[in-house]
């Protein structure tokens, strides 16, 4: 227990190992590419890790240039992928104090994603950069559970954020499925899960970024970037076992208020997912499916894990034109049978689901990648763009259409 606090009380730290300037594949710019390298987190069997973004800043370029791509994931002493049965990535994301999510306010992301994260980086399309400037500061969200030692169902249960003794004062049984009971706001580390292994040793994992930008300003368009949520702008949600009805949906629905050009869209759901589809006036325009490991203890294909989501919308595909006026809409499907045999363990129920429409666009007129464009800065609210204060807002539980769905509050006062 004492090691887990060592490693969590003090701000991550991070060193940058390898650095490049090459040409975009397009030749019309020069992308520089870094790699960073986080201090050790030291975790011991059942234990989790959820990082307060203002004490894990991100090494980030100074001055005024256009990120085009970013990626992170989890290595160990040798610098080697970790396998998420032993290290499982719940969420790795990078935010900042301008950004504002305009589609769901309450999910303040800019780059990252979970489990799949490997298999999913995210680079931004030939010309188009998101733009930020010296006022910008980053930080990250990274939620890690070790789950080695533990049995499967116990490890199913970890992931899904149950409810357990000894995962720390705020989880109790009423916060069942909830961040609560995964770690949310446990920086020293006490909270643990129950594990059937709790002789194996603590062991050191570093958290590893990469980020490539260009100064070029000229030669990349300003884009930005949004999450929408189901349902209904939802920072998560829970699927229970159905016999009857073994496939669960949740939707969530808005109107574009402006032209714009959508040039990516990809996915992010968890353990359980079927798929997750963008519809437009009523129209299937895409759709993003989970690809699961299918080799045990291997990284990057772990068995009945979710280790990639194909992209929605693309340079394969081409872009996704909105109309002012047009009616979006994203459907999360969950398989809620009693038995999926894509996954080691399963019950039908999934706690602490996501089901996330991850959107990069454009106007084709914007000057940066912070000026609002699809919704107009909240009144009243002291610094409606601070990504910072959103992830210390408080969540709220309620019931959508039938699902328990939870999402933030966001408060004026939160988070300083």
């Amino acid at each position: 227990m004492l090691c887990a606090a060592i490693a969590f009380s003090a701000a991550v730290s991070w060193e940058l190992r390898s650095r490049s300037v090459s040409l975009h594949e397009s030749k019309a710019y020069n992308v520089t590419t870094e790699e960073y390298f986080s201090s050790g987190v030291t975790l011991r069997p059942g234990h989790m890790i959820f990082t307060n973004p203002r004490k894990t800043r991100l090494e980030m370029p100074a001055g005024r240039y256009a990120i085009t791509g970013f990626w992170g994931d989890i290595v160990d002493a040798d610098h080697k992928p970790v396998p998420l049965s032993k290290i499982y990535d719940h969420h790795w994301v990078a935010i900042n104090n301008r950004h504002r999510n305009e589609i769901c306010e309450t999910v303040p992301y800019v780059f990252g994603v979970g489990a799949e994260s490997r298999h999913n980086p995210v680079n931004l399309p030939a010309g188009y950069g998101y733009v930020v400037d010296e006022t910008v500061e980053w930080g990250a969200n990274i939620h890690l559970l070790r789950i080695d030692g533990l049995s499967e169902a116990a490890a199913k249960e970890c992931n899904e954020c149950y409810y357990a003794p000894g995962k720390g004062k705020e989880c109790t049984a009423a916060q069942n499925g909830t961040f609560e009971c995964c770690g949310e706001r446990d920086y020293d580390g006490v909270g643990s899960c129950p594990a059937q292994r709790a002789d194996l040793p603590a062991e050191t994992f570093y958290l590893r970024y990469r980020v490539s930008y260009t100064r070029e300003l000229a030669a990349v368009a300003p884009v930005h970037i949004s999450v929408a949520t189901a349902p209904d702008c939802a920072t998560f949600y829970a699927v229970l076992r159905d016999e009857r009805r073994p496939e669960h949906l949740a939707q969530y629905e808005f109107e574009t208020p402006t032209d714009v050009t959508v040039l990516f869209a990809a996915g992010h759901q968890h353990v359980g997912a079927l798929n997750i589809s963008l519809f437009v006036n009523e129209r299937r325009v895409c759709t993003s499916y989970p690809r699961y490991g299918a080799e045990r203890g291997v990284a990057g294909d772990e068995l009945g894990y979710l280790v990639q989501m194909s992209p929605c919308a693309d340079a394969s595909t081409g872009p996704l034109a909105w109309t002012k006026g047009d009616t979006v809409r994203i459907d999360s499907w969950y398989s809620v049978a009693p038995h999926d045999p894509r996954l080691q363990y399963s019950d039908g129920t999934h706690l602490n689901v996501m089901g996330y429409m991850y959107m990069v666009y454009t106007r084709g007129e914007d000057a940066d990648s912070h000026s609002p464009l699809l919704r107009p800065p909240s009144p009243g609210r002291e610094d409606p763009l601070d990504g910072f204060a959103m992830l210390q807002a408080p969540l709220e539980g309620s019931t959508v259409r039938g699902t328990r769905a939870w999402k933030r509050v966001p408060l004026q006062a939160a988070a300083a």
